[in-house]
């Protein structure tokens, strides 16, 4: 006779908690896999930064930035940063909030995306109003073109993130009961409006 209660089958007890899902082990693993990730994540943006000084001081038969090149607006990219920084620091609002009060929480987040979009929007702009034809080549506009574009791509896959905590911020949604989550994600919103803003400075200043 099989020694499993007949209503197991043979299966585990789906109520008992794994021990990986212990609150202050599940905590740590998802702190340290974010940080992880922004590490690796933060390395993808040096490489543009890389080929930015190194293609400038190189600067291969005067290609870096060539006379058909007229450099974009600053308060355009003003704009473009402040409102990505106010996203992320919206999010993070709302990260560490959430356990506390979800619907103050939900607000935050929904306010953080509004943020967001309006950076889509006003990003999408300004590649349509670029001053220079990035298919004409030339370093400066191959690394602007690149590093904005990657940031964008990002920015639209955490916006689509920043969506299922918007969901989950209820009193028992995940995002409640697993904080530490929303907190990871509000730290990889912050990274996103560091690199903003430290491309905004190169990008606009350094060239």
């Amino acid at each position: 006779m099989s020694q499993h209660a007949p209503h197991s089958r043979g299966l585990p007890n789906l109520v008992a908690s794994a021990p990986e899902w212990a609150p202050e082990v599940d905590a740590g693993l998802t702190r340290v896999g974010m940080w992880i990730f922004i590490g690796a994540d933060a390395l993808f943006f040096v490489a543009f930064l890389f080929a930015f000084f190194y293609l400038k001081a190189l600067n291969n038969d005067h290609l870096w930035m060539s006379q058909w090149v007229v450099h974009p607006r600053r308060n355009g990219g003003a704009i473009i940063v402040a409102l990505l920084v106010v996203s992320a620091g919206l999010a993070f609002l709302g990260a560490r909030s959430v356990a506390k009060t979800p619907s103050g929480a939900r607000m935050f987040f929904w306010l953080a995306l509004l943020a967001g979009v309006l950076y889509l929007g006003f990003q999408i702009h300004e590649f349509k109003t670029l001053p220079f034809d990035p298919t004409l080549g030339g370093g400066y506009s191959s690394v602007f073109v690149g590093l904005k574009g990657a940031l964008l791509v990002q920015v639209t896959v955490a916006l689509a993130w920043l969506g299922t905590h918007i969901h989950q911020a209820n009193p028992t949604g995940d995002s409640t009961a697993r904080p530490a989550s929303a907190v990871a994600f509000g730290y990889f919103m912050i990274f996103l409006g560091g690199v903003s803003l430290v491309s905004y400075l190169v990008l606009y200043f350094l060239y």
